[in-house]
């Protein structure tokens, strides 16, 4: 493969204002992988006429990219797009999910380890206010229609996590909260799928204490959709949120916010 660029250069579009759109056009050429790994990226100069901007907005751009571990600059060589790592910071749980390295099972096993840990957290260390909250939640979902449901499940899920009083957990569960986001409505689209009596005992085990209880219920409630994917937990999940939304119109705009590749 050649290491050189050949795909058509993102030009500014209507709208157009500045560094973000770059970046934004730039980054969903890599994510897509029509930029593939290896390749270099055009010249300052060539890029600064395709986008019609000075030069120092597309250093800065570029400055974005590396920051985001996207591309890498070679002295005497140019830029060139790098192969994704996540481990080391490269790219957010969205792009991966977008770009296909991000399956429906990887989602479930994160989200199988993050979150039954910030339960029994949460267990011990819930406040009044934080047990309010979490029934609240679980009352409306109770009465919710779709596509709201999603909506308030992923509040109480959030609430979880920020009943456990630890900002580390709180900024590992925001990195794939755009994700558990859109798996919560690709279940609730199911109709075998039952979450509500799971979110009553992980609240009674929270406002028991019981680290312990409330670790076990959020890993049932994880799993509770696992038998029902079938072949879809292996399948990327920009493709399973694509072909759910087909299916499901109430639930389009949430699931095809990750799905859709990049126009």
């Amino acid at each position: 493969m050649s290491n050189r660029l050949t795909s058509e250069i993102p030009g500014p579009g209507p709208g157009f204002r500045g560094v973000p759109q770059i970046v934004a056009a730039l980054e969903d050429e890599i994510v897509s992988g029509r930029w593939q790994a290896g390749v270099r990226l055009p010249s300052e100069r060539v890029l600064a006429e395709r986008f019609e901007v000075a030069r120092s907005a597309i250093r800065e751009a570029l400055r974005i990219l590396q920051e985001r571990q996207l591309i890498v600059t070679a002295g005497g060589r140019g830029t060139f797009v790098r192969e994704f790592q996540p481990a080391l910071g490269a790219g957010t749980a969205e792009q991966l999910a977008r770009s296909g390295l991000v399956t429906a099972k990887d989602l479930m096993a994160a989200r199988a380890v993050l979150e039954p840990a910030a339960a029994a957290l949460a267990a011990r260390n819930r406040s009044t206010a934080d047990l309010r909250r979490l029934h609240e939640l679980v009352a409306r979902f109770d009465t919710a229609l779709i596509p709201e449901a999603a909506d308030v499940d992923l509040e109480f899920h959030t609430a979880i996590v920020e009943a456990t009083g630890n900002p580390v957990l709180q900024v590992m569960f925001a990195s794939i909260r755009t994700l558990a986001h859109a798996m919560m409505a690709r279940s609730l689209s199911d109709p075998r799928v039952v979450g509500a009596d799971l979110h009553d005992v992980l609240c009674d085990r929270i406002a028991a204490q019981d680290e312990e209880g409330a670790r076990a219920a959020m890993l049932a409630h994880i799993q509770a959709a696992e038998s029902f994917y079938g072949a879809d937990l292996d399948r990327p999940l920009a493709d399973v949120l694509r072909g759910r939304a087909d299916l499901e119109p109430g639930l389009a705009s949430i699931l095809k916010e990750l799905s859709q590749p990049p126009a």
